[in-house]
């Protein structure tokens, strides 16, 4: 029987809908929950009617709510952290949503022999503004114990891929979540893998990203096994992880023939590398084999476990990061910045991507924003409830085959975002090695045309040439999108302006389809666009889209690389009209702070706090100061900063003005780290004699 049709009750029933988890309104079909719920009414005559029960996982949670917020909680009178839970006084487990969750729980655990332990919540609000306040009642020696939990703003906590992360931490006092637990455990295995594959394998830079890639592609490969590997040259343990390999593409159609040939051009000199092949005296193995070993036991498992999750931790995108933190200049002199799952994640809500979206990330690196991507469109499949499992499936596999779409310029970059989509049931995206630059938007049926006459047109000796020297094509096309999530590479305009972060937005923006969205990160100094030619292009883009938000993030996110980020949001084909407003956010606060020896992690509070962003944005929060947003017009000559458009009319302290020029000293070493000189130098004019 359902609850009366209040907000309240459709704030609560569209969020656990979201759960995919049966729910219950007004009673529980549970023989045993439905037993003790007899005469267990709030006023004391008649049968219990929570309001919602269900099962997260294997947590029971029983919610009340009430519409007004004065209606959350009552206190007994004489003992402030008490609840009021006597029936019929003062009708407080009736009129009060906090009482009557805790009064149903303890009916539960007290009469059942099956639950010794709810998670009782109360709500109060609606959609746009809300509370949620959750309690721990549980059985401890046949004692009742009622213990207050803290607030959280979104009902998302509860959702069973993240609830046990909330009760680790709320309930059991653990500091660190399981995901994080399994990061750390990650970011150690990658460690040991980097003086692994130095001292038993003399493998430096990129090579190392590449023997990983290919050795989980052949443990892939349901008939090839490890222990087939063998302790001398003469059987070239590197030939069977290739063959592996190729036999898994070729054998599945998993990829196009080219996209074959180009990871089989890089994982070639397996074969042919005589420390990896010969039998190593400390290992008494092969150098493969042992890291065949490694990898079999300890990466699959996270692999498998990440991959029935959903969880859009980038294993193979974190390894590379490692290895390039340990390898010196291989990635920094490339401009390449991972970016943190947390950060994919909130990209992939801000441009509010849809399940029938075509998603692209033209510089896409390890293919973090593409996972992401994917997770959120096939979750939203999973969820919708009218669809068959037939057309689940048929829907989930488009995806993965047509509508992520890719560029990547470097072929080891390429060869890692083809291996973490394959790792991920995928492979047939349309991820293209190519320079961005040289790459043409088409509509989509121009684009599936030009595939197939170059399908027809191509012959075996042009695959074999591939092979042999895999080459950028610079005449390729791609498909317009509806989407894009960007991550251009850093600090490569101090010469050429034209390689500005700015310039890789501009152009980003054009692949894009009329009213498309784009989210990009890049460093604050790309929104001061101080120099003539990062104003043109800031001009350029307003000339011919929207600039919606700028979001200041925590100056950690990318924690040692020394990064102060930002993240732009763009509506593209819409010229940027003169009194748009654009919200301009510091969301430096966002939960996630450095741990010694761990580094940067989620103090508890960053889904709440990323919640509290997404409201805000939306309009459905509006409860928040011009510290946290502000909206302004904007000129190509402003700086698209939150910095730049808020006014603080207090007095500052003598620690606020410490900070502040701490701040500024980090972003003055940002500008000129990214050739960007001094903030306030005045620019010569045309004409003007050096030394003026």
């Amino acid at each position: 029987m359902p609850n009366e049709v209040s907000k309240t009750d459709q704030f609560v029933r569209r969020e656990l809908e979201k759960f995919g988890v049966r729910y219950e309104e007004q009673g529980s079909s549970n023989p045993e929950i439905k037993k003790a719920l007899k005469g267990a009414s709030k006023t004391g005559s008649g049968d219990g009617k929570p309001e919602f029960i269900l099962f997260s996982k294997d947590n029971l949670l029983i919610i009340e709510d009430k519409l007004s917020f004065d209606r959350l909680v009552k206190h007994n009178s004489n003992e402030i952290s008490g609840l009021d839970l006597e029936v019929g006084r003062n009708l407080a487990i009736s009129n009060f949503a906090v009482n009557g969750a805790v009064h149903y729980a303890i009916s539960i655990i007290k009469k059942t022999n099956s639950f010794k332990e709810a998670i009782a919540i109360g709500v109060v609000g609606d959609t746009e503004s809300h509370i949620i306040q959750p309690y721990l009642v549980i059985a401890n020696n046949n004692e009742i114990e009622i213990k207050k939990l803290s607030q959280v703003k979104t009902m998302q906590s509860f959702h069973p891929e993240k609830i046990q992360d909330w009760y680790d931490k709320e309930i059991l006092g653990n500091e660190l979540t399981k995901q994080q637990k399994d990061i750390l455990e990650l970011q150690k295995i990658a460690k040991e893998l980097h003086e692994d594959l130095r001292n038993y394998g003399s493998l430096e830079g990129e090579n190392k990203a590449t023997v990983i890639s290919a050795i989980l592609l052949a443990l892939m490969n349901n008939e090839f096994h490890e222990s087939s590997l063998t302790a001398n040259m003469n059987n070239n343990d590197g030939e069977k992880i290739f063959d592996a390999v190729d036999k898994l593409l070729k054998r599945t159609g998993i990829m196009p023939v080219d996209k074959v040939d180009v990871l089989l051009n890089k994982f070639s000199f397996l074969k042919t590398n005589v420390v990896l092949n010969a039998k190593n005296d400390t290992l008494n193995m092969t150098p493969i084999k042992y890291y065949a070993t490694k990898l079999r036991h300890q990466v699959f498992p996270f692999l498998l476990h990440h991959e029935n999750s959903g969880i859009e931790f980038d294993i193979l995108g974190n390894f590379y990061g490692e290895f390039v933190r340990y390898g010196g200049s291989d990635g920094n002199s490339l401009g390449i910045v991972l970016t943190p799952s947390h950060i994919t994640s909130l990209m992939t809500r801000l441009t509010d991507i849809k399940s029938h979206h075509f998603v692209l990330d033209p510089a896409c690196g390890t293919g973090a924003f593409l996972i992401s991507a994917m997770n959120s469109m096939i979750s939203q499949i999973k969820d919708d409830t009218l669809l068959s499992k037939v057309d689940k499936a048929k829907q989930i596999a488009n995806i993965k085959k047509n509508q992520l779409l890719g560029i990547e310029m470097q072929e080891k970059m390429f060869t890692i975002a083809t291996t973490n989509m394959i790792l991920r049931g995928d492979g047939k995206s349309r991820l293209q090695l190519a320079d961005m630059f040289k790459v043409t938007g088409c509509h989509h049926d121009e684009f599936e045309q030009y595939e197939q006459e170059k399908l027809k047109n191509a012959t075996n000796s042009d695959f074999l040439s591939l092979t042999k020297s895999p080459q950028i094509d610079t005449t390729k096309k791609i498909p317009f999108a509806d989407r894009i999530l960007f991550n251009p590479p850093y600090a490569q305009g101090k010469v050429d302006k034209k390689l500005t972060e700015i310039s890789f937005i501009l152009h980003a923006l054009s692949f894009l389809k009329p009213n498309g969205k784009m989210a990009v990160i890049v460093p604050q100094s790309t929104m001061v666009g101080k120099s003539k030619e990062e104003k043109m292009f800031k001009r350029k883009i307003l000339k011919k889209h929207t600039l919606e938000t700028v979001i200041t993030l925590n100056k950690n996110t990318f924690y040692g690389v020394g990064v102060n980020p930002c993240i732009a949001v763009f509506t593209a084909g819409q010229p940027h009209l003169e009194n748009k407003k654009v919200k301009f956010v510091n969301f430096e606060d966002d939960g996630f702070v450095v741990r010694k020896h761990v580094g940067l992690i989620d103090d508890g509070t960053a889904l709440d706090k990323q919640q509290f962003l997404i409201d805000v944005l939306e309009g459905n929060n509006d409860d928040y100061s011009t510290k946290f947003m502000v909206k302004s017009e904007i000129t190509f000559e402003d700086e698209w900063l939150h910095s730049f458009f808020y006014f603080n009319d207090e007095l500052p302290t003598e620690a606020d003005f410490e900070k502040t020029i701490a701040d500024y000293l980090t972003f003055q070493f940002d500008m000129y780290a990214h050739g960007r000189g001094y903030l306030f130098e005045n620019e010569k004019k045309d004409g003007d004699k050096k030394g003026k």
